[in-house]
């Protein structure tokens, strides 16, 4: 091998990964409660916050006599299908009542 030639490497042995150890960790009870307790709150306020824009609607719809989806859908910011569903759940409450089948020829009225 000429002298200017540097030395050829080793290869560094591979050593497998060590394994870690199984955790056998389980969160404590005061934590398991203190999520729980999150999660109640939670849901909660959501359906403190549905149960606000429900009154939201029945407020224009005093105020109209009678409301549609697409202006549910612009008083409240939201989709179309979420609209669907606050009205439909307006109507299981009997609160307000579908006039029309289908389309836009279905309008809401008060109960």
């Amino acid at each position: 091998m000429p002298a200017s030639e540097p030395l050829p490497s080793e290869p560094e042995p591979i050593t497998p990964p060590t394994p870690a150890p199984p955790s056998s960790a389980q969160p404590s009870p005061a934590a398991v409660q203190s999520a729980r307790d999150l999660l109640v709150k939670a849901n909660a306020a959501k359906q403190n916050r549905k149960q606000k824009k429900l009154e939201k609607i029945l407020g224009l719809l005093n105020t109209k006599g009678k409301i549609t989806n697409d202006e549910v859908e612009k008083l409240l910011h939201v989709s179309d299908a979420t609209a669907t569903r606050y009205l439909s759940a307006l109507e299981k409450e009997g609160r307000i009542r579908q006039v029309g089948k289908t389309g836009a020829g279905v309008v809401y009225t008060k109960v």
